[in-house]
């Protein structure tokens, strides 16, 4: 797996650290994250040492990636190369899309059981339900898609871990919309913690799935609850305090892939 070397990442001057400051604690945050996978270390910026969001740009499964269509993704294609070269995978390339003002954001804009071959989509602005059809059919994966407001994507308020569906109802306004959401999953087999929305804002679903290890931050354990955390700690769990990158709104799936 990738894990982006965030330290010379500019996050401003708002931020109310000295930089040298600044500078030691991007690195223990750098250094609690490397230890906990076997990772290929790659320097990666948007533009002018901006972050930038892996999960926006890429999806992929055991033998292909996917290259999104984002907003400017020409503001990336140097990133790009770097990590379709360390992947070394079969490449899906959809980023002609956005030349035509069609969006998707990679593997922020859907979810995937991979045993089950389903994929759940938000759809909304910035991810288009037709190039979602696309991905599914590339991808062999069954679709199953709901609008969203334009503020989130569908990351932000579902995560599939083991054979559990993390998922903030609350975004999912048709009735009929969720009993059939509720039917498929049934149907494979997959239980569901729910979450509120409010954990949701403060971000609860800041967790990522290595070798097989669900990492979670400090910050989300915090936010869930009693029960929450037996459901979910049926899955071998990590937890990673990364105060810097919480501060910043830096996500775990932004910058491991």
């Amino acid at each position: 797996m990738i894990l982006v070397d965030f330290r010379n990442w500019d996050f401003g001057k708002s931020l109310g650290y000295l930089p040298n400051t600044q500078k030691e604690l991007l690195q223990r945050d750098f250094e609690v994250l490397n230890k906990l996978g076997d990772f290929e270390v790659l320097e990666l910026f948007g533009v002018d040492k901006k972050p930038i969001v892996l999960s926006d740009l890429f999806f992929e499964n055991k033998d292909n990636i996917a290259v999104s269509p984002v907003k400017n993704v020409s503001n990336f294609y140097e990133s790009i190369d770097l990590v379709l070269e360390t992947k070394n995978k079969e490449v899906v390339d959809y980023t002609e899309a956005a030349d035509e003002q069609v969006y998707f954001y990679g593997a922020s804009s859907l979810v995937v059981h991979s045993d089950s071959e389903i994929a759940l989509c938000g759809i909304n602005d910035f991810t288009d339900e037709s190039l979602f059809e696309e991905y599914c059919e590339d991808f062999e994966l069954t679709p199953f898609s709901f609008e969203i407001s334009n503020d989130i994507l569908t990351s932000d308020i579902a995560l599939f871990t083991g054979n559990t569906l993390l998922l903030c109802l609350d975004f999912i306004k048709d009735k009929k919309t969720r009993k059939d959401l509720f039917s498929l999953l049934k149907l494979n087999h997959l239980d569901v913690i729910l979450v509120t929305k409010e954990q949701v804002e403060k971000g609860v679903l800041n967790m990522k799935l290595v070798e097989n290890t669900l990492i979670i931050t400090k910050q989300a354990e915090v936010l869930l609850t009693k029960q929450q955390k037996e459901q979910l700690l049926k899955n071998s769990t990590k937890v990673a305090t990364l105060p810097f990158l919480e501060k910043v709104g830096v996500k775990l799936r932004d910058v491991i892939l």
